[in-house]
């Protein structure tokens, strides 16, 4: 994080807290006052402590790194309309048909050659510093409480690396942990424990495109590479097979057995009330490794405006083009933070036939987070712009 720390700094977009500050909901609360602000700022506490545990960490917590757009962009590192054009043209991408058109098209599959994951042989600065065996202990990582009936601390920024069965599929997903699990049936039927690697910090841009919404059997940071215009550098896990980024500040390695089950819970969600205690996997750790100093990243899952809002707009900017391939009379679409993101879309679309609506329902619930949505509202292409709320409602 010391790279993206520094960008912060350059563009007048941290705020440094030196004093003593508990991880148990006073990191939270501060951090989710500060996001709801006009001018919100990154904030960086270089001293987390936890009275629970009678405890001083020495590595210092960072809260609301995408909690403006500013920021947002920053890390991305380009407009997001741009991005999106450029996926646009490669989709659209016909056989050349003059060698003008031949040294286009080699120009812009030539820039394809650093969307793909870099494996490296050595280890990286992630893995400076390892705990393994009875030295491993997730307690010294300063992993925040954020509402009061929370079932525990739970990891909220975590990079959840895992891959299929047979090890041809990778996945990167964000979830609250403690849980997670893709790939899960596949290691159940096969009476298999499933390998799992959680990286926490590193590049920004690692953390939101594990939230992308790409295609099932497309690893996400694939799109790392493609928005970067530089390959993901990777190291491969010390006790798995998973590989994780060589930069990241913690990396978490472990098993889940499948067999294994265990209650989860509660945990104060983004619709303003607490997911009910359940049943879910649990991730044995094998091995933690981290930098030489290493900043634990961490956001606050709540009611919005939170940092989801602006991660949200670049996402559903970025992502326009691939719907459109499935959709192709999709003309735009956004996802209020009102309907807290994956909730609720208003989409516009040009209109060809009766029932046209429900199968853009279908294309939106198969694409990623996006299944979860539970209200939809679709207008013809002369309705008016769709972020004017009270024009569309009088539509």
């Amino acid at each position: 994080m010391d790279e993206a720390i520094k960008l912060l700094k350059e563009h007048n977009l941290l705020r440094v807290i030196d004093q003593e500050v508990d991880i148990d909901l006073e990191i939270p609360h501060i951090a989710y006052i500060e996001v709801k602000k006009s001018d919100s700022k990154a904030l960086l506490f270089t001293k987390p402590v936890s009275k629970r545990l009678d405890k001083k960490f020495d590595t210092p917590v960072l809260m609301n790194v995408f909690g403006s757009d500013e920021a947002t962009n920053l890390f991305i590192g380009r407009d997001a309309d741009e991005i999106a054009s450029e996926i646009e043209s490669l989709l659209k991408m016909k056989p050349p048909s003059s060698l003008a058109e031949k040294f286009g098209m080699f120009s812009q599959l030539f820039k394809l050659k650093n969307v793909f994951p870099k494996r490296l042989k050595k280890r990286g600065a992630s893995q400076e510093f390892v705990a393994q065996g009875a030295s491993v202990n997730l307690y010294d990582i300063p992993i925040l409480k954020t509402w009061s009936e929370d079932g525990g601390p739970f990891i909220t920024m975590g990079q959840v690396y895992t891959q299929s069965l047979d090890g041809e599929v990778k996945n990167l997903g964000m979830y609250r942990l403690q849980d997670s699990a893709v790939f899960f049936n596949q290691y159940k039927e096969a009476g298999k424990k499933m390998p799992v690697s959680i990286a926490i910090g590193g590049d920004p841009l690692y953390t939101w495109a594990a939230t992308a919404p790409l295609p099932h059997g497309l690893f996400e940071l694939l799109m790392y590479g493609f928005i970067k215009g530089e390959s993901a550098k990777l190291v491969k896990s010390l006790t798995n097979e998973i590989w994780v980024p060589e930069d990241a500040d913690f990396v978490i390695e472990g098993w889940v057995d499948p067999t294994k089950m265990e209650i989860e819970g509660p945990f104060g969600d983004h619709t303003g009330y607490y997911t009910l205690e359940e049943e879910y996997p649990v991730m044995n750790v094998s091995c933690i490794t981290h930098k030489k100093d290493p900043v634990y990243l961490a956001t606050v899952v709540g009611k919005p405006p939170l940092e989801d809002k602006y991660m949200g707009w670049a996402t559903e900017r970025i992502f326009l083009p691939l719907l459109k391939t499935t959709a192709p009379d999709l003309i735009d679409y956004v996802m209020p933070e009102n309907g807290v993101f994956h909730n609720l879309i208003i989409a516009k679309m040009k209109t060809a036939y009766p029932g046209h609506a429900k199968q853009f329902m279908h294309v939106f619930w198969g694409v990623g987070q996006m299944s979860f949505v539970k209200h939809a509202i679709f207008v013809n292409d002369d309705a008016p712009d769709l972020e004017d709320y009270e024009a569309l409602s009088d539509y």
